[in-house]
């Protein structure tokens, strides 16, 4: 008797598996994205990207340093580090949470988190994608809020954050978000001020020896590329609120260190 035809041939235990995993991750990822909304109280802007928006009133501390402290020692930093502005509301804090740590053209920024004065608040907007394909339309948000003539401020951004930016839009042939932008990197004066006297300059050093703050059950940065790898195959969300959460406490230190460095640049330790 001629073969069977192999459409005809019964499913093997291993095939039925396979499609059975196929079915739980497609209906994994179609249910992921109204449990993301949900968990971390945002709001989509374009299909697959999730804004998340706080506003922290200045007198919010960072250990011991309260915002508006930190907004009225803006000036006198930014001249210090020879920046072509002054005010304080031009400022944009800027940090990402990535899906590697290595950089590279195969990396992708799938947190980036801005924040900026805005009159008696801190404002902050966290931009989540779910897919890649929503790549360009992050990009464009974040050309809307770091507008021409925002100074934008990083720790260690220059080196990692902005140029994986400039590579995934330069990807995307879009135009550089960030591109004309002036920066400033508070890793160098934090280096210039403190390298004599503290162990590293990690931000986290930064945050506890001059801002007094310590992070309670944060979740660490090299743990980050792991949840949106897990989120990304298996949608698996739970863990994200505490990425977001992380990048908050970024946003928020970088805006109170600028109160003990213009501190020490008056004391001439700067």
């Amino acid at each position: 008797m001629a073969p069977q035809p192999a459409a005809t041939l019964p499913p093997t235990l291993a095939e039925r598996i396979a499609r059975t995993r196929r079915r739980a991750l497609s209906d994994a990822r179609a249910h992921r994205t109204p449990d993301l909304a949900r968990i971390t109280s945002g709001r989509w802007l374009a299909p697959q990207l999730l804004l998340v928006e706080r506003r922290l009133p200045l007198c919010h501390a960072q250990g011991h340093v309260r915002l508006d402290l930190a907004r009225s020692s803006a000036p006198c930093l930014l001249e210090s580090l020879g920046a072509h502005t002054c005010d304080p509301e031009r400022m944009v804090f800027f940090d990402t949470e990535t899906s590697g740590l290595a950089g590279g053209t195969g990396t992708i920024a799938f947190i980036v988190g801005l924040a900026r004065f805005d009159r008696e608040v801190l404002r902050i907007r966290q931009l989540l994608i779910t897919t890649f394909a929503a790549e360009s339309a992050l990009l464009d948000e974040i050309r809307s809020f770091a507008s021409a003539g925002s100074c934008l401020v990083s720790y260690n951004g220059k080196s990692f954050d902005a140029p994986l930016i400039r590579t995934r839009a330069r990807l995307l042939r879009g135009q550089d978000p960030l591109g004309g932008l002036e920066h400033i990197d508070l890793l160098h004066p934090v280096r210039r001020a403190f390298r004599r006297d503290w162990p590293d300059c990690r931000l986290r050093t930064a945050e506890e020896r001059a801002l007094g703050f310590s992070r309670v059950d944060d979740l660490p940065g090299s743990q980050v590329p792991e949840v949106f790898r897990r989120f990304m195959r298996f949608g698996d969300s739970a863990p994200l609120p505490r990425v977001l959460e992380h990048n908050r406490h970024d946003l928020v230190s970088l805006a109170g260190l600028l109160y003990p460095l213009a501190e020490a640049h008056r004391s001439g330790d700067a």
